[in-house]
């Protein structure tokens, strides 16, 4: 597997950066010519400005801007400083970079009266970088405040200025970047909500930087160079056993469609064989809408709506022949409270990996302590609100604080959690985390979830590793809406579309060369 994309956070960079200088004596103040020349590069190749206004801090983020305006004005193009005091110390590297631009004569402002943004067509933003650990000046916030409310866009230097590199959360104030240009490594908090709606698009240029030293990083943005020799080769002599066996416990008599959709996406995505464990109010619908899938007719409750919990175990004993490769339960399930019974003895009785989905983990999150025996056996597939039920914390709570808690819980329950929703975060229970980069919110229609369950036990079933396969499957997903956008609208896609698009998407991933560019690119809007 080639990993393209790797993560850092704040702390990560900064040890970067010192073992490249102190350990390959790679100077700090190159490194800094670097990123200014890559910056000035493609900030003309975007923008191609006619005059522009670089904003710099007084540490290194600012001395970045500095090189910025050096290129700028040796190539003949309009441009001032303005220099933000940031902090009374000022970095070396920085001092070095203003004497250089003091003797060539780049105009430096002194006081923001003297600046008239309208003479501009470009602001370059230098502020703060990825050290900024507090909340910001007043002084600076109105700063910010005065430089978002400009029409002119800004392009900001490693990171939009008052944006912590790490969550996404802002320091009091944020720069709202049109586009961020981000050394070696993209930063979590570019990625996902919330810091993601502070750049619109992302730019990753390479520093001089020894791969060495991004060994240790353990966190990840998807994309398809991500699955450059990521697939197993599938045998001419394959029969159904040779791609698994996937199990799916749900459905109720109003929820037919959702144990439906998983079936049908676990076959789509090329699992061998499919069996749904569902209420016998429902088997005959189930037989007509998917007539290539086992049917194992559970017993009735007594309100004749959902599966007899009191009689699943003896049926699924007495009528599954062949060992289940991997085991989903919850879609259409219902949400009685003695419907627990069935994820616990499916825990027990079943020896797979084991998904739960939609209502078995609105059930089992009145008591997630069930899943400690299990340790690795486990994903779970919550949406926000499901994972608000979880961890007790509010959806809000969730939505701002989406990779520390999904980085927890999965710790926490020694499972992997695909925290679902926009840049769907996977994670293990080592910590790592895995940030996606395909789907769009035309896919925010009911079944969604179902479908991408069956797409991840499918993978299982095919020999891929849990998280392997939980990665895969929610990039296939989110890619196969992708294409449907691109030949339709980000608007009103089904589920049902999804599934028919699911071969073309993994052909596809199967036979792209996925070369990598000089500069990666992410749009974020």
């Amino acid at each position: 597997m080639i990993f393209n994309m790797k993560l850092a956070t704040s702390e990560q960079i900064k040890e970067i950066d010192r073992l490249a200088t102190s350990k390959y004596k790679i100077p700090s103040l190159l490194r800094m010519e670097l990123a200014g020349l890559k910056s000035y590069e493609i900030i003309m190749k975007e923008y191609s400005p006619k005059n522009t206004l670089i904003v710099a801090g007084t540490g290194n983020n600012g001395g970045d801007g500095l090189v910025v305006s050096r290129y700028l004005f040796l190539n003949k193009y309009r441009c001032s400083i303005i220099i933000v005091g940031t902090s009374k110390i000022r970095s070396e590297d920085f001092k070095k970079n203003l004497s250089i631009l003091k003797k060539l004569g780049i105009k430096i402002l002194t006081n923001w009266k003297d600046v008239i943004l309208s003479d501009y067509d470009l602001i370059v933003d230098s502020i703060f970088g990825v050290g900024l650990n507090r909340d910001i000046k007043e002084g600076t916030k109105k700063i910010i405040d005065k430089l978002n409310k400009s029409s002119i866009p800004i392009c900001s230097i490693d990171i939009p200025s008052g944006l912590n590199s790490d969550n996404g959360k802002t320091y009091s104030a944020c720069i709202k970047s049109h586009s961020t240009v981000t050394y070696d490594f993209a930063k979590p908090g570019l990625l996902t909500d919330p810091g993601a709606s502070f750049s619109k698009r992302i730019f990753i240029v390479k520093l001089s930087t020894p791969e060495s030293l991004s060994e240790k990083l353990n966190s990840f943005y998807v994309n398809d160079r991500f699955f450059n020799n990521f697939f197993i080769k599938r045998s001419r002599s394959s029969n159904k056993g040779s791609f698994g066996h996937v199990l799916i416990i749900g459905g109720s008599k109003n929820m037919s469609g959702a144990v439906a959709l998983s079936g049908l996406a676990a076959y789509k995505s090329g699992a061998g064989l499919v069996t749904l464990c569902v209420p016998q109010c429902i088997s005959n619908n189930l037989k007509r809408k998917i007539p290539e899938a086992i049917i194992v007719d559970i017993p009735n409750s007594q309100d004749s709506n959902t599966i007899d919990e009191k009689k699943f175990l003896a049926t699924v004993k007495t009528n599954i022949r062949k060992k289940p490769t991997c085991v989903v339960i919850g879609p259409g399930l219902g949400n009685r409270n003695d419907l627990m019974a069935i994820i616990k003895d499916s825990l027990e009785f079943f020896n797979c990996p084991i998904i739960l989905d939609a209502d078995a983990l609105g059930i089992a999150s009145k008591n997630m302590s069930i899943l400690n025996r299990y340790k690795n056996r486990i994903i779970i597939t919550p949406h926000p609100g499901e994972m608000s039920k979880i961890t007790k914390k509010s959806i809000s709570f969730i939505q701002k604080n989406r990779i520390e808690i999904a980085k927890k819980v999965s710790k926490d329950l020694s499972c992997i959690s695909v925290l679902k929703g926009f840049r769907t975060i996977t994670a293990d229970s080592s910590e790592k985390i895995y940030i996606n980069g395909s789907g769009n919110e035309g896919m925010a229609t009911g079944g969604m979830g179902d479908a991408l369950t069956g797409i991840i036990a499918s993978f299982i079933g095919q020999g891929y590793s849990m998280l392997d396969s939980s990665i895969l499957g929610v990039f296939a997903h989110g890619k196969a809406g992708d294409a449907i956008a691109t030949k339709n609208s980000k608007r009103g896609i089904l589920a049902s579309e999804i599934i028919k698009e699911l071969p073309r998407t993994i052909f596809s991933l199967e036979n792209n060369p996925a070369l990598v560019p000089e500069i990666e690119k992410v749009e974020n809007a």
